[in-house]
């Protein structure tokens, strides 16, 4: 599935797309026992998923070109990432490779929609692009083992990791130069793991202005 948070008439919730059809489910009308907050709603787990999956049916799709795509999550309560974290970064850096993994913050404020607009802060024109796959946690979960690390994820998202580059490296939490308002992109939605082989397989793909970027694998 395809877990959307939308805004349409003035009114904003969750819902199920349909790429097929180029529509949206509203799931507070085909579903309305189901939380209307993304948060909630995979906090609700296994059976949430299944009730919503089973509304998809002959339920109305509303015209992707009539809502407004919204961050999936508004304010997740982590937002975490890896520096350095694909060979090819590492090697386009010039810098040796880390033996420990560099775990970095973005604050949740910094998180907007998928065509929302990126602000370029007065405090600094070296903003900088990067796009990645990111993961959603959807159990409440401490000491995952490796094997079952992908029992936990909800899902999988595209996100935008935009830095300012000369205030990312004046600490080294980087936490100020990642966090700037609108610099956290995400979505357009969650994919479930059910819709994909292998997410390591994925391709990664950044257009700046119509130019090809960025191109990679996860496992690269």
């Amino acid at each position: 599935m395809k877990l959307a948070t939308f805004t349409h008439d003035g009114s904003t919730r969750i819902g199920l797309v349909d790429t097929e059809a180029d529509g949206i489910v509203d799931l507070s009308s085909a579903a309305p026992d189901l939380p209307r907050e993304m948060v909630a709603f995979l906090t609700a787990g296994a059976g949430a998923l299944a009730r919503a999956h089973a509304a998809l049916g002959d339920a109305r799709r509303i015209p992707l070109g009539e809502v407004r795509l919204e961050a999936p999550i508004a304010r997740p309560p982590k937002f975490l990432a890896v520096g350095l974290n694909y060979a090819d970064h590492v090697a386009e850096s010039g810098v040796p490779t880390p033996a420990h993994p560099t775990i970095f913050n973005k604050q949740s404020t910094c998180v907007t929609g998928p065509t929302d607009p990126i602000h370029l802060p007065l405090a600094s024109h070296v903003l900088d692009y990067e796009g990645e796959l990111g993961f959603v946690i959807g159990k409440r979960c401490r000491h995952v083992a490796r094997d079952d690390a992908a029992d936990v994820i909800a899902g999988y998202l595209v996100v935008n990791d935009v830095t300012v580059r000369d205030w990312q490296l004046r600490t080294p939490t980087w936490t100020m130069g990642k966090s700037f308002d609108t610099h956290g992109p995400i979505g357009p939605w969650i994919v479930t793991p059910d819709e994909l082989h292998d997410p390591h397989q994925l391709r990664l793909r950044t257009w700046v202005n119509g130019e090809l970027r960025q191109e990679s694998t996860p496992s690269s």
